[in-house]
């Protein structure tokens, strides 16, 4: 009797295996595999954005913009690649290494990605109900949600800009971006306040609202 259960167990084992082969090769992921730490996250975002070649130099500004006075260890960049790849590769998502310059990844490795990352911005609360932003009106959106108090214009453009070497963000594109945004969230009576000459702010009242529209 135990016997023959092992053996049920392990053809179902078996099966089980297979159908994941199958899935994968249909393009069917599971996606609970996949656990980037929010620096990780960073990098991924930086690799999908970025036309060519992310430089090492263009990674290190983004990832240590709000570190001042630390100065990047070439080591930990690495190390953070080679946790994203293990974590990518099953997935045919590869990031490659362009020598002495820094990292790209192919076209259809984009496209991949970018159907792993919806889903993840799902899973993680990156997307809200009702409200349809960008990916960098989202962004924009949880820097005010997750701030202490107002959020500078130049805090602003560090973060929603430092994937764009070479790029100086321009103030009417940003003004511009901020009114696309308050037409759909003032509907939902959440508000962004400007902070005159400073900056923005989220009310704590705008806040829980947003909060509740997050979707799980």
């Amino acid at each position: 009797m135990i016997a023959e259960l092992r053996d049920q167990l392990d053809q179902a084992q078996a099966t089980i295996l297979q159908l994941k082969q199958l899935l994968r090769a249909q393009g069917i992921y599971n996606y609970e595999e996949i656990k980037l730490s929010p620096t990780q996250r960073e990098v991924v975002d930086i690799l999908l954005q970025t036309d060519g070649i992310s430089t090492k130099e263009h990674l290190y500004d983004a990832l240590y913009a709000f570190k001042q006075g630390h100065a990047p260890d070439p080591k930990i960049l690495r190390e953070i690649i080679r946790l994203v790849r293990r974590q990518l590769k099953p997935y045919g998502i590869e990031i490659n290494s362009v020598f002495g310059q820094g990292y790209t990844i192919s076209d259809a490795s984009r496209v991949k990605l970018n159907r792993l990352i919806f889903k993840l911005e799902v899973e993680n609360g990156d997307l809200y109900k009702g409200v349809n932003l960008t990916r960098t009106q989202r962004k924009f959106v949880n820097l005010l949600l997750t701030a202490n108090g107002v959020c500078t214009k130049e805090h602003l453009y560090d973060v929603l800009y430092t994937v764009r070497q070479n790029y100086k963000p321009d103030p009417k594109i940003f003004r511009q971006m901020l009114c696309d945004i308050r037409k759909q969230l003032e509907p939902l009576g959440i508000e962004i306040k400007t902070v005159f000459g400073i900056g923005y702010i989220m009310p704590p009242e705008s806040k829980a609202k947003l909060s509740e529209l997050i979707i799980r």
